[in-house]
């Protein structure tokens, strides 16, 4: 029988994730086996990143070749002489690496099964905390009986309300940006029909000599990819950057990433063209 820590670091990381999906999807039409598989993905996702981190500069073995890893941080750290620079850059490629992963295993997972971009968005947040799932579980085993009592609790409800949010904000950002560039071509004739401009698609399109659409898409990708990637990377640099200051301070950033991601993704999720089902557009317009 296990030791009972890890059933207890277990549950302290899934009854939050587990409360998280009933909170966003529970009014969604999703076929439970996407939810199911898309959070198993998000858990693959934190598996790849933490080997990585747990593995900087060090050379992994296979049977019939080496991998030799790159300790980016010190790479990225090194071109910069002032310290705060070349921190943020680093978050930022740490951002970057995790929230590519999550999207890219979500996307591959769920590409021919939207309906909506409330469908992207949600199996965006549920790919978000697969992967808080398990880095929750893993630094709960980690710090178990390296903090104290109190320390400990402030540790696990920081990382099951803040962080898994910072998770879910990012993704879910970056899913509804998505979700725009996956129906490009409906979005665009809906918002048509409703009189709204899109200046920079045209101006594009009038250079390039694209489709309105294909430069809608590339345009959708390339917010949502720099939101997502700013908002996690802010997160971590602020939060270090801060960490000596007063707890007022600290207290309010985090109360406004958790209180304005909360708002900001139900927003997301309730706008008339995320609720709309796309595939009936085409028909409609």
């Amino acid at each position: 029988m296990p030791p009972l820590k890890y059933l207890i670091t277990f549950l302290l990381a899934l009854i939050p994730a587990a409360v998280w999906v009933s909170v966003f999807i529970r009014k969604h039409k999703l076929n439970p086996w996407m939810v199911f598989f898309t959070f198993v993905g998000g858990i693959l996702a934190a598996q790849l990143i933490l080997l990585y981190k747990g593995n900087w500069d060090q050379t992994i073995n296979f049977l019939f070749f080496e991998l030799n890893l790159i300790d980016f941080r010190s790479s990225i750290s090194s071109l910069f002489t002032d310290a705060v620079w070349g921190g943020l850059f680093v978050f930022l490629g740490i951002a970057m690496m995790e929230e590519f992963s999550k999207f890219i295993i979500m996307r591959s997972l769920n590409k021919n099964h939207f309906r909506s971009i409330d469908d992207v968005i949600g199996l965006a947040i549920v790919s978000a905390l697969g992967f808080s799932f398990y880095e929750n579980m893993v630094y709960f085993n980690a710090q178990w009986g390296s903090l104290a009592g109190g320390d400990y609790a402030l540790f696990v409800i920081s990382r099951i309300t803040i962080v898994t949010m910072v998770h879910m904000l990012s993704s879910g950002v970056l899913g509804y940006y998505f979700g725009l560039a996956h129906f490009a071509s409906p979005v665009l004739r809906l918002q048509h029909k409703e009189k709204k401009r899109h200046p920079i698609t045209d101006f594009i399109k009038s250079i390039l000599y694209m489709r309105s659409s294909d430069v809608f898409r590339d345009e959708m990708m390339a917010i949502g990819l720099i939101l997502a990637i700013t908002l996690h990377a802010a997160y971590n640099f602020i939060l270090s950057s801060l960490i000596d200051f007063s707890p007022i301070i600290v207290a309010i950033i985090l109360a406004l990433y958790f209180f304005g991601g909360y708002a900001l993704l139900t927003y997301l999720i309730k706008k008339k063209e995320s609720r709309v089902e796309m595939g009936l557009i085409m028909d409609e317009v």
